[in-house]
């Protein structure tokens, strides 16, 4: 069985504001919205962002969309099972909320996976209990970031995924 690693976040991570984003580098190494551009090249990563909150959501699409990763948006797990069987070209990665009108976060996650998606799945939440966390990991599920999360460690986790590098544990 997978395992997927929980990113817990820093308090200082919890604090920052979306606003502080606009900047290009921070003092302290990291990338602003100017200096991003997904890492994978030799082809188009395709993300679908599932996010019952509109800031959220375009946040998402803002912070990770550019010349080599494209995001498309869905309010909830039904619309997001909609955009994914009409798709042309298949989701590579599906960031998720856990709590969702009409169809969850852990519900989408069971439906791509009884209808094989072979691409990588993250949970976005805010609201993961252990027994939710427990769940995630028996379906396989590549990564769970909890909010407010960290943009550099999104991009990180979606890089790595991107590039088919091997995932860590949770305990290391």
């Amino acid at each position: 069985m997978r395992e997927a690693r929980v990113v817990q976040q820093s308090r200082r991570a919890r604090r920052s504001r979306p606003a502080k984003l606009a900047r290009s580098t921070s003092a302290a190494g990291g990338m602003g919205l100017a200096d991003y551009r997904c890492r994978r090249t030799r082809t188009l990563l395709n993300i679908l962002a599932v996010e019952d909150e509109t800031a959220v959501a375009q946040l998402l699409a803002l912070v990770l969309g550019g010349p080599n990763c494209k995001v498309a948006t869905a309010g909830d797990g039904k619309i997001a099972l909609a955009k994914i069987a009409a798709a042309e070209r298949p989701f590579d990665l599906v960031i998720t909320d856990h709590r969702m009108p009409r169809v969850s976060g852990l519900e989408l996650v069971r439906q791509l996976r009884a209808n094989n998606f072979g691409g990588k799945v993250v949970v976005l939440s805010a609201h993961l209990a252990e027994d939710n966390i427990k769940a995630y990991q028996e379906l396989g599920v590549d990564m769970m970031i909890s909010k407010p999360f960290d943009v550099d460690e999104l991009r990180r986790t979606i890089d790595l995924l991107a590039n088919g590098e091997p995932r860590k544990k949770s305990d290391e």
